[in-house]
């Protein structure tokens, strides 16, 4: 089945703490091209850990599962010398140039070039030593930053009616994540963030009733099929893990003191599991969050970037 527009872009972008700040919510993923094989293996994931530096310390939060907002390096070999010492040391001079855009979309928002050097006994060392050169947080890489960041709010603020139309669609498919993978990334500050509030609290409501009917049908019937310890485990485990404002968690408390008793019976020990308690102080988002990332786990990572024309 072919996925909508809004539903591949925005799938599983989350973050901590929507209410910490207001940049916080806004993702940016890092992406590194297959294409550049240039750059040794090693200093791929330096750079990789360098551009997460860059965004988080700019305020975004830096994910790398199916962002639709990226931020992607090309990196050029300017000069490469042998230094005639001994032993003999390679010398590298490279421009890397940053890109922050609509990675599905193609559409490329702004870019900034660097110029590094680095010396290693070896050309992996010396890529090491040019990308660890690279500032995270200078003045001009925070304009950079907080260009890309302010394109990502408008891009919100000019899609709202379509983001917030795909995600009924999708609820009305009973794909309740999807549809709070696309609600849980509208930045706060952006003029959006009001306008799906309540769409974002009911989806997150029809998750977990959902989720919690589910799970208790599951406990229920491995409980049910043989009442020892090892299947009290294993109910357990499932019943310790629902939310306790679904709608069923009066159903999962009766199963759950059931099984407790039972267990005293058969066992002389405390059993381990105990159940979620209430936390009127966590908000929507962080569920919501906490929701996906469970979700995000059994899914695969199958956005393709389009940067076509970037560079």
């Amino acid at each position: 089945m072919k996925k909508s527009f809004f539903t591949i872009c925005l799938l599983f972008v989350f973050t901590i703490g929507v209410a910490q700040s207001s940049d916080s919510n806004i993702a940016l993923g890092t992406y590194i091209p297959y294409e550049m094989e240039e750059v040794p293996a090693a200093a791929r994931q330096i750079l990789e850990t360098k551009l997460g530096q860059m965004v988080t310390k700019n305020g975004i939060s830096d994910v790398s599962y199916n962002s639709r907002f990226i931020i992607t390096p090309n990196v050029s070999t300017m000069s490469k010398d042998v230094i005639g010492t001994a032993p003999p040391k390679i010398a590298l001079n490279l421009e890397i140039t940053l890109y922050i855009g609509d990675g599905l979309n193609g559409t490329l928002y702004t870019s900034k070039s660097f110029n590094v050097k680095g010396v290693g006994s070896n050309e992996t060392k010396a890529y090491i030593a040019a990308i660890k050169n690279m500032q995270t947080n200078s003045e001009s890489v925070q304009a950079f930053v907080t260009e890309g960041k302010q394109k990502i709010i408008d891009f919100f603020n000019n899609n709202c009616q379509l983001i917030q139309k795909e995600a009924n669609t999708l609820a009305n498919q009973n794909r309740y994540e999807e549809a709070l993978g696309l609600l849980i990334n509208v930045p706060v500050n952006s003029t959006c963030y009001d306008k799906v509030g309540g769409s974002l609290k009911t989806m997150y409501q029809k998750t977990i009733d959902r989720d919690c009917e589910l799970q208790l049908a599951e406990a229920t019937a491995i409980w049910n099929a043989n009442q020892d310890l090892a299947a009290a485990n294993e109910a357990g485990s499932i019943l310790a893990s629902i939310e306790p404002s679904s709608s069923c968690y009066t159903k999962v408390k009766s199963l759950f003191t059931k099984i407790e008793a039972r267990v005293k019976e058969l066992s002389d020990r405390p059993w381990e599991y105990k159940l979620k308690v209430l936390d009127a102080n966590i908000a929507i988002a962080k569920g919501a969050q906490n929701v996906l990332m469970a979700y995000a786990k059994n899914q695969p990572n199958t956005v393709m970037y389009n940067i076509r024309g970037w560079y």
